[in-house]
């Protein structure tokens, strides 16, 4: 897995209930995250591939030297033990998280 952003939803305005559909038909994994506004996750990393599919409100990632913004509809693709953090922006965040088989 390479770190990248994409898009997960053809539309400029994604919902949580879209995420929930598109993961549900492809049969993906996810676990629910939030952040509240402005709050931050500290440096981690995962020992596996990870993948970030924003649903709600917007979030800064810090990973691999760059910055990503993730807009409701964005996803991210994490390698393994790939350093990131994360803060939320003005209206906090809701994430899914999954580990691709």
């Amino acid at each position: 897995m390479q770190l990248r952003k994409y898009r997960w939803s053809r539309h400029y305005e994604s919902a949580e209930e879209e995420l929930f559909d598109f993961l549900k038909v492809r049969n993906i994994q996810a676990e629910r995250q939030d952040i509240e506004a402005g709050d931050s996750i500290a440096p981690r990393a995962h020992d596996r591939d990870v993948q970030i599919f924003c649903a709600e409100g917007s979030v800064s990632l810090r990973a691999g030297g760059k910055v990503f913004s993730l807009q409701p509809g964005d996803s991210l693709d994490l390698p393994a033990n790939t350093i990131y953090e994360a803060t939320a922006g003005m209206t906090g965040v809701v994430y899914y998280e999954s580990q691709p088989r």
